[in-house]
């Protein structure tokens, strides 16, 4: 699924950004691991509003296929039926 590669490769760039930044400001009070966790939350919080689009598209796509694999369901249903 392209949209989930996307969404995923896009939250780990933001994570990355988040973490160059925060290691630069602050890597002279913090060890590395607490600017990690940090870094985990700001881009966290960060994503739910940049990266709205690209998580609505990703949603958008499961939904498409959740709905045709209902629907096959639902015809194998009903042709066991018939029968």
């Amino acid at each position: 699924m392209k949209e989930f590669g996307i969404y995923t490769g896009l939250r780990a760039g933001l994570f990355a950004v988040c973490f160059g930044i925060m290691w630069v400001v602050l890597r002279s009070w913090l060890s590395i691991w607490p600017i990690a966790l940090l870094a985990l939350v700001v881009s966290s919080i960060l994503s739910i509003f940049v990266l709205r689009a690209a998580r609505d598209r990703l949603a958008g796509k499961i939904e498409t296929r959740a709905a045709k694999i209902s629907s096959r369901l639902e015809q194998a249903r009903s042709a066991e039926d018939d029968d």
